[in-house]
């Protein structure tokens, strides 16, 4: 039976749920402690696009990521970010870099009533969105010249994607690059696909705790049937090291691009 990937990415976005917002605000406050970001090529492709004529729109804004950015190089930008700690955050950085030209719409995107923008971006905004159709064909709408999703995509021979396709029959992780590139074509909409390279493993000091993990992201609940399966698999593909237990799975992302004219 062909997949429905729209469908299948409302499936995962309920299963996976969302983290609360002050869990969210304490790890960006966490992360921005931490020091010096690490190279963004994926971010670098945007800002490549970006000139002092250019207005951008950036969907769940978060801390300014890449609103700051952008802002450096563009005419104007409008942070869509519903969260009032996370626009506090974004404001005292733009403070912190001299700009001026980031204005804020505080609602969520599917609310929002944005005006057009030449560039329209969302950098892992999208995966409490239930109704992808909906998110993207807002995006299309609003977009005078380019549409942006950075979004994680997981590996193909990683541990969860192993487990998933034993329990599942086939990937059941998460809303990520691959279901939304298909979901895409099924809206007929022939993105552009830029895949970070370099992979930032994931890392858990205890066995338990990353068996913990393994279940959280095949959302398995209380149902106990795979323990043995999930316990062998790791122990089978986990490296111990002074540091913890390191998986081959970890975090890597796309970049999906296309031009509203090119739909249809």
């Amino acid at each position: 039976m062909e997949t429905d990937w729209l469908e299948l990415w409302r499936e995962l976005t309920a299963l996976a749920g969302h983290r609360p917002e002050s869990e969210a605000v304490k790890r960006y406050r966490a992360h921005a402690a931490g020091g010096r970001e690490r190279p963004d090529p994926l971010l670098e492709r945007v800002l490549d696009e970006i000139d002092s004529s250019t207005t951008v729109l950036d969907i769940g804004a978060g801390n300014g990521r890449w609103s700051i950015p952008c802002a450096r190089k563009a005419a104007a930008v409008t942070a869509c970010e519903p969260s009032a700690e996370m626009r506090e955050l974004l404001a005292a950085g733009a403070a912190s870099a001299g700009l001026n030209n980031i204005s804020f719409m505080p609602e969520v995107w599917e609310d929002a009533r944005p005006q057009p923008h030449d560039i329209i971006v969302c950098a892992h905004a999208m995966y409490a969105s239930p109704d992808l159709r909906l998110f993207i064909d807002k995006m299309d709408r609003h977009a005078r010249r380019t549409c942006y999703l950075s979004i994680r995509l997981p590996p193909a021979d990683g541990i969860i994607g192993r487990l998933s396709r034993a329990v599942y029959g086939r990937m059941h992780d998460s809303p990520n690059a691959v279901i939304a590139c298909n979901a895409l074509y099924q809206m007929s909409i022939y993105a552009s696909v830029q895949v970070e390279q370099e992979i930032h493993p994931w890392t858990n000091r205890a066995f338990e705790e990353a068996f913990a993990r393994a279940r959280r992201h095949l959302h398995l609940g209380e149902c106990t049937d795979h323990d043995g399966l999930i316990r062998a698999t790791l122990k089978e593909h986990l490296t111990v090291t002074d540091e913890g237990y390191i998986w081959p799975d970890g975090m890597r992302s796309a970049l999906l691009w296309w031009h509203p004219a090119q739909k249809r």
